[in-house]
């Protein structure tokens, strides 16, 4: 313990054994207590001018001034710490627990008699912590419908419109360990990414493996929820070389499969393969019509090559043809684009 601690615990405790009490109003604030009773007399009060102060029983000092002591002891250094004001929200539970009718008033009592400069400060976050349960409570069905990626966005949303920045210092532990999580995920990624010794069981499941070591057992609601583990895993180079290697009905039949496994209903998995051939169907046209632009491209010039490029788009793509040129004049070729089986 530093000098200047020590003289303030020391000072606090002077204090407590010279002076009166402190005194709680109806609005909840607390004011110093008279040492006599003559000395409530010398400024009479005019009825409704000021709350009514009420006493705590005398059988509630020693717990005060002890509370109000360690208090100071542990925190005194560091009270001005957000994280620190936080663990007050604990430290009121436990003494509401231990004393359920006068709990709450030997808190206030304390909290002011050690902390007189951040009591208030205190309240303030701690009425935060509070509607923040609520809601917690209020959304628990709602929240644990959610896929984890999407409830970890929606808390931080509110935990930001409660606390602002203060937020990132109450949940730094917490934030710290999402990101060692998230870190974990990408590190495996980035290793399945390449990995083509993989068969496409095997990195489906060291995929699967990874997402549940970080995120517990929700691997399967992140998938049926958002795609997003189909979508890393049918992003992955080793994956997609392997699928363009196998004949179209092939590749269909193991895109299929890979879905099954991420729990997809057959249902699903049906209404899934119908789109695929869709895309397929836009792909092997949009190849085309860049095989056939580029032909153009290399034998005219000028307006003829604009004109011809203006027939091409609208044989290939019929109403469709404004919008490629209007993306073509902004230089962006959507056939251009790699091509992800089970994705894109």
């Amino acid at each position: 313990m530093t000098l200047a601690k020590k003289l303030s615990v020391a000072a606090l405790v002077a204090a407590v054994s010279t002076a009166g009490w402190l005194l709680k109003d109806s609005a909840g604030h607390l004011q110093a207590a008279p040492e006599t009773a003559s000395s409530t007399t010398d400024q009479p009060r005019t009825a409704g001018s000021e709350p009514s102060p009420q006493l705590i029983p005398d059988g509630e000092a020693p717990v005060i001034n002890a509370l109000a002591i360690d208090w100071l002891e542990r925190f005194g250094e560091t009270i001005h710490d957000p994280v620190v004001q936080a663990q007050f929200a604990e430290l009121k539970r436990d003494l509401i627990n231990t004393y359920p009718d006068q709990g709450e008033t030997i808190f206030l009592r304390a909290l002011w008699l050690a902390f007189p400069t951040y009591a208030q400060e205190i309240l303030t976050l701690l009425a935060k912590l509070q509607v923040y349960e609520q809601w917690l409570v209020n959304n628990d069905l709602l929240l644990r419908d959610m896929a984890p990626l999407e409830r970890e966005g929606v808390t931080w949303r509110k935990r930001l419109e409660l606390f602002g920045p203060v937020a990132d210092l109450i949940w730094a532990e917490e934030k710290a360990e999402w990101a060692r999580r998230q870190q974990a995920v990408q590190q495996v990624m980035a290793t399945l990414d390449q990995a083509r010794q993989y068969s496409l069981d095997e990195t489906l499941f060291q995929l699967q493996s990874a997402i549940e070591e970080s995120y517990g057992g929700n691997w399967r609601s992140v998938a049926m929820d958002s795609g997003v583990v189909a979508n890393v895993f049918f992003g992955f180079e080793s994956v997609q070389a392997k699928l363009r290697d196998l004949p179209a009905e092939r590749r269909q039949q193991e895109i299929n499969r890979v879905r099954t496994n991420l729990g997809y209903s057959a249902e699903q998995v049906a209404r899934l393969a119908e789109r695929d051939q869709r895309r397929n169907q836009r792909w092997d046209n949009g190849l085309a019509y860049m095989a056939d632009r580029s032909a153009l491209s290399s034998t005219l010039a000028g307006d003829e090559l604009v004109t011809a490029l203006v027939d091409l788009r609208e044989h290939y793509f019929a109403h469709e043809a404004v919008t490629i040129a209007q993306e073509e004049a902004d230089g962006f070729f959507r056939y251009q684009r790699p091509r992800y089986f089970g994705r894109n």
